[in-house]
């Protein structure tokens, strides 16, 4: 992006540097700054980035937009009123400005794996950018769209908290295509209830044009009743009303298989990973890659290739054959259920060690009742319990599974694992990423 396409995008003014300078990477943090990029200091309540401006050019920058008057006349320095504006100034420019098709994904559970399976797909004929990490807020969108080096199609992972947030994602991404992966109960405690989270994940919808394909999962029953008459709704699911539907599924300890139907064809697709939500993430990534024109012989080798971005549902073999699930890095209900689903999957002696999931209100006891009961009819051979709120869950489960444990912290648990667990079990390790899980994988 040249520094005079960042003048017009931010109404910026150039304080010294040359206008024809071409940026070729943006970041905001001054320590991950790359020699000749450009640094945009944000201004946040506990924090103030123009404070690491030196340290920024020391590091390689060679310009930066800023909000207060500084003077390095041998630096590119843009002057901006806010630099948080200028971020998404900058990205909508650059969005609006180059020949680039946007894919917006979004849902309570799922977005990462779903944005693997379709840039694994769209990648087999497309040059393709994808949203890294967890990247997919106000700050994080806006810097995956300024990634762009001549890409053909972005995929970009884009969450909210809050009503009113996934609208001003949109607004920045303008997406051609989106998908909905499905509306749960993640965030329940701040949006109230799951109409008001369908609301916002409809949002996603606000910068598209007339026309445009929304891509939903049809089984979940609050994406069901989804009719918007300006867009393209394409169905995906088990459900018979699908445009693009799932038959005679088959879960292996390690991977998936199902027969796709569309447009009056049928076709076998093998998928790496085990559990029905990646067969639903699977037929929105056969979703996209059908609106993108790809061949059903490149969608295939795409989702059969796709690999689960690091930290989401690990495997970790150990040496006295224990198998972890690693699910750490958040829960939900749905996250909950779908990780229970794989392990139940499996023939060895199952394990779920269980902790709290939050933000979810006076949700909380009912939710927590709801997981520890679906543990009982997966008929899940050991559940161990940890936190205030997974005493709600552990009580549920007292009733169908002999093998019940309750720890009010992970010190007291990790004292008895060695006594739990036995040789070849398989364990599922799950809780919200706050409940700090990762040292009881750690210890096991």
């Amino acid at each position: 992006m040249y520094v005079y396409e960042i003048l017009e995008a931010t109404k910026g003014t150039l304080i010294s540097g040359d206008k024809n300078v071409n940026i070729c990477s943006f970041t905001q943090d001054s320590r991950k700054v790359e020699v000749g990029s450009l640094y945009i200091p944000l201004k946040g309540e506990r924090f103030d980035g123009h404070r690491f401006i030196e340290s920024a050019f020391e590091n390689g920058a060679q310009a930066i937009i800023t909000q207060q008057q500084v003077d390095y006349p041998d630096k590119i320095v843009i002057k901006v009123e806010d630099t948080y504006k200028a971020l998404r100034d900058m990205a909508i420019y650059l969005r609006e400005h180059r020949p680039v098709k946007v894919i917006g994904i979004t849902g309570s559970v799922g977005k990462t794996s779903t944005r693997d399976m379709v840039y694994s797909v769209v990648k087999q004929k497309y040059k393709t950018l994808k949203t890294e990490g967890n990247y997919n807020n106000e700050i994080g969108l806006p810097l995956t769209i300024l990634r762009y080096d001549d890409e053909e199609v972005m995929v970009l992972e884009m969450g909210m908290n809050h009503l009113g947030e996934m609208s001003r994602l949109s607004k920045i991404a303008l997406p051609d295509i989106a998908a909905i992966t499905n509306v749960g109960t993640a965030h329940i405690g701040e949006l109230g209830s799951r109409d008001n989270i369908l609301k916002a994940k409809l949002e996603i919808t606000d910068g598209m044009k007339d026309g445009s394909s929304l891509i939903i999962n049809q089984d979940n029953d609050m994406l069901q009743k989804v009719d918007l008459d300006r867009l393209t709704i394409v169905r995906t699911g088990q459900d018979d009303r699908s445009d693009i539907q799932a038959k005679d599924i088959v879960f292996n300890e390690t991977s998936s298989s199902f027969v796709v139907c569309y447009q009056g064809m049928q076709k076998t697709i093998h998928v790496p990973v085990q559990g029905l939500h990646n067969v639903s993430n699977a037929l929105i990534a056969i979703a996209v890659g059908l609106e993108l024109s790809i061949d059903i012989e490149d969608i295939q080798k795409g989702i059969s290739q796709f690999q689960l971005t690091k930290n989401r549902m690990d495997i970790i073999e150990k040496e006295n054959g224990i198998t972890v699930i690693d699910g750490t890095y958040n829960a939900s209900v749905d996250s909950m259920k779908s990780s229970l689903d794989i392990l139940a999957n499996y023939q060895r002696r199952k394990v779920a060690i269980l902790a709290d999931m939050l933000e979810l209100g006076d949700y909380s006891e009912s939710l927590h009742r709801e997981v520890g009961q679906y543990a009982v009819d997966k008929n899940i051979d050991v559940l161990v319990c940890v936190g205030k709120e997974s005493h709600y869950l552990y009580e549920q489960a007292l009733c169908g599974i002999k093998q019940c444990y309750y720890f009010e912290n992970n010190e007291l648990l990790s004292h008895a694992l060695h006594d739990i667990l036995q040789d070849h079990d398989v364990v599922l390790v799950k809780g919200s990423h706050s409940m700090n899980l990762k040292e009881i994988v750690e210890k096991i």
